[in-house]
């Protein structure tokens, strides 16, 4: 199917290539701003939902 496609369409390959590079700049950026993301934000974010917060929906809930 895949080769149907590149022998009929012009420019195809370009496309491919194109695609290719704009997710590998994308995987990359993204690795990088993993490695460089504060550890404190995300020790934060992992212990989150493990938070027992009750006292911030005292509004919200009357007992």
């Amino acid at each position: 199917m895949f080769k149907q496609f590149i022998d009929k369409v012009e420019g195809a390959d370009t496309f491919m290539i194109t695609s290719f590079i704009i997710f590998m700049a994308f995987f990359v950026v993204v690795s990088l701003y993993l490695f460089v993301m504060d550890k404190n934000y995300l020790t934060k974010m992992q212990n989150l939902p493990l938070e027992d917060n009750q006292d911030d929906y005292k509004d919200v809930i009357s007992i």
